[in-house]
């Protein structure tokens, strides 16, 4: 294949130019308020299967279809029950993704045999002037290879994808850092699949309920399984309590250290490091793209300081615990 093509979100040619890709079949990867998303045209059955192919994804893994309108949610789920309609006036376009029964002739490539299907409309102006020029929904999961970092800019997605897509829509840093909350609607009581930025307050609070702590999900969802978003480097995660302490012992002689941390400087124990921000969205917001960072700065492990165990850090654990391979303390 052909070098990838970088295209610039805020120019309408190249938003036609990446529209015309989509529909012939092409994958192109797009900004979202989330993460970048590797699109194909979610109507066209052997594009959704290049995606797989593309990021070396285990066919089976469900995907989310991305909407251009409230409206399009239809032409995907048999039945839109009333928190479905409550949810989507509240919080789309966002980072909210809606489990719903499928409608008949979903591809099973698309909801991984599963019969629920997960749809969510993205906030990232230049993704909703594609899919308009398009005329079509769009599958979109992060545009990386299977099971590492999501990208949060292009040039993330370059550094995985170059060759094995045809372009990159170029729009910026992702303003949210982190992947959509997915709620399933499939069952009598709203669940929590995957946490995100909207948190379960949020989602308690539009809908007037309180939501069953613990229950699982239906089915399997993007982001459930257990080792994702993990960097090349070997990375581990220290609780914030015991960071300094347990520093010196989670760092081998001889070994290059990258730290991420927030509350406790690394001093000489790093050979690099990144501060991120006591906010938990803010810290969310700069998560991937420092992982990024360390896993090109030559250094033999990332050790990460893990934030508070409170209610508003629970997706940026959720990721963490996913990317990490030990966590101490």
């Amino acid at each position: 294949m052909p070098a990838t093509i970088k295209l610039d979100a805020t120019r309408a040619d190249h938003l036609q130019q990446a529209a015309s890709l989509l529909l012939a079949g092409q994958l192109v990867a797009v900004p979202t308020e989330t993460v970048y998303g590797l699109a194909a045209d979610a109507s066209n059955e052997q594009a959704v299967r290049k995606v797989f192919e593309a990021k070396q994804r285990p066919v089976g893994h469900p995907l989310i279809v991305h909407v251009a309108s409230p409206d399009r949610i239809r032409l995907w789920v048999d039945h839109l029950p009333q928190t479905a309609v409550q949810l989507i006036k509240v919080f789309w376009p966002g980072p909210l993704t809606l489990l719903l029964p499928k409608k008949s002739g979903v591809s099973d490539f698309i909801t991984g045999g599963n019969p629920g299907v997960a749809v969510r409309m993205p906030a990232h102006p230049a993704t909703l002037a594609t899919m308009e020029r398009l005329g079509r929904d769009l599958v979109a999961p992060s545009a990386n290879p299977y099971g590492r970092i999501s990208p949060t800019n292009a040039e993330h997605v370059l550094a995985g994808l170059s060759g094995k897509i045809e372009a990159v829509l170029d729009g910026g840093n992702c303003s949210v850092g982190i992947e959509s909350t997915i709620i399933d609607l499939t069952g009598d009581t709203p669940v929590i699949a995957r946490p995100g930025q909207i948190a379960q307050s949020d989602i308690e609070a539009c809908l007037g309920i309180t939501l069953a702590p613990g229950k699982a999900a239906s089915q399997a969802v993007p982001g459930s399984v257990k080792r994702h978003y993990q960097p090349v480097t070997p990375t581990v995660g220290v609780a914030n309590d015991r960071f300094a302490a347990l520093l010196p012992e989670v760092t081998p002689a001889g070994e290059k250290i990258g730290v991420i941390w927030w509350r406790s400087p690394p001093g000489e124990l790093a050979s690099e490091s990144i501060m991120l921000s006591a906010d938990s969205n803010e810290y969310a917001r700069m998560l991937y793209t420092a992982m990024h960072s360390m896993d090109e700065a030559n250094v033999d492990r990332i050790v990460i300081e893990l934030p508070p165990r409170e209610n508003q850090w629970l997706a940026v654990h959720d990721r963490l615990g996913r990317a990490c391979t030990e966590q101490f303390g």
